[in-house]
């Protein structure tokens, strides 16, 4: 199957050529891709692609995917080449957006408070986890309706920091 891909606005072409279990062989631009996809949790994806893992979180925003791993997190947005045209592919990110920790640690720092205005990949929370602290920004453009985090308290994978809208 083919799609069209928006990833951060700039556009690709995907091409899912075998799907068996949990192993996928993806196409997109030149680069070909052997990886095994697991459901971890709601939302929550395992991914080993060339011998390499990554821990996904996947949450909708409006027409748009929001994909959030520990090095960030990156607007995705799609459409089958039979389905939508390639304009369609690219959403207006408007909705509410969900932030979530990555992975269990402290909250170090709140850089937010509901109310507030952010742009794109403004830092929102930071993170300590395995003595590295991890800065949590926000994929979209907006305002912040919610901070349910406060600096010295402990999260675990998936609790919920911030919303945005």
């Amino acid at each position: 199957m083919r799609y069209f891909v928006s990833v951060d606005g700039t556009e690709h072409e995907l091409v899912v050529e075998s799907v068996k279990g949990n192993e996928v062989v993806l196409t997109l631009g030149e680069r070909r891709f052997e990886a095994s996809v697991i459901n971890v949790a709601p939302n929550a994806f395992s991914v080993l692609v060339d011998g390499r893992s990554f821990d996904l979180l996947v949450s909708r925003v409006g027409r748009e995917l929001i994909v959030s791993s520990r090095n960030g997190s990156r607007r995705v947005s799609f459409a089958s080449a039979r389905g939508a045209s390639r304009g369609a592919a690219v959403g207006a990110g408007a909705g509410r957006l969900e932030l979530r920790a990555m992975m269990p640690g402290r909250v170090v720092d709140v850089m937010v408070a509901p109310g507030d205005e952010v742009e794109a990949e403004q830092g929102i929370v930071v993170i300590e986890a395995m003595k590295m602290e991890n800065e949590v920004k926000t994929p979209k453009t907006g305002k912040v309706l919610e901070v349910r985090v406060r600096q010295g308290q402990t999260v675990e994978k998936g609790d919920l920091l911030a919303v945005i809208e």
